[in-house]
């Protein structure tokens, strides 16, 4: 009787410390409006108007940003986490934006509806605070990238849906755009620029 007093002790706190590990929602499937934009900051593509990830993108000038080509990758973290001490953990997911032939898929990405979320897969987080997610999104080759963060979502338990990261509430991520990463070559001459300005103007 006492073995199996023990043995019902051990389950109960194991299910209790499950519980208290909660689960969050990453999912993007199309059905929250939250899509992949990519736009072209110095104007020269499509007139600089950013369009969906995944439509007629590679057409209009945005190679190795079309349809599965956009990588995309998820970090939880406790709130008030520095991104890069987050990007030094192991990401929540990765994955690729929806290569789908349905239009209402297209411009997408889905990690799946629930994460359980652990103190090892969410170090530092004494899992009941508040958690704070980056998102990053680097298209192929590294032309356009972005990186955004949804704060203040609280894991759950024992709930059919997840608080989700992904929506239009308040600290969630309702849309992110992947802009041109400038060339190397181009920052140089800024910087070059730059410094000719400067010393033009000490000489004056």
């Amino acid at each position: 009787m006492k073995k199996l007093l023990i043995l019902s002790s051990v389950v109960a706190l194991g299910a209790i410390s499950a519980m208290g590990q909660g689960q969050v929602n990453l999912n993007d499937g199309g059905s929250t409006g939250v899509f992949l934009l990519i736009q072209d900051t110095t104007g020269t593509i499509n007139g600089g108007t950013a369009v969906k990830v995944g439509t007629a993108a590679n057409t209009a000038g945005f190679v190795g940003a079309g349809p599965g080509q956009v990588a995309v990758t998820v970090w939880g973290a406790p709130q008030g986490t520095a991104m890069s001490a987050a990007e030094a953990t192991t990401p929540l997911f990765q994955g690729f934006n929806s290569a789908s032939a349905l239009a209402g898929a297209q411009g997408t990405f889905n990690a799946g509806s629930a994460y359980n979320l652990t103190t090892a897969n969410v170090p530092g987080w004494n899992g009941s605070g508040p958690l704070e997610f980056f998102f990053q999104a680097v298209s192929q080759g590294g032309g356009y990238s972005a990186t955004v963060e949804a704060q203040n979502i609280t894991a759950s338990t024992g709930v059919a849906t997840p608080p989700a990261v992904f929506g239009a509430g308040a600290g969630q991520i309702s849309g992110f755009t992947i802009t041109s990463v400038p060339e190397p070559s181009t920052i140089a001459l800024g910087g070059l620029g730059a410094a000719a300005l400067l010393l033009f103007r000490r000489r004056k």
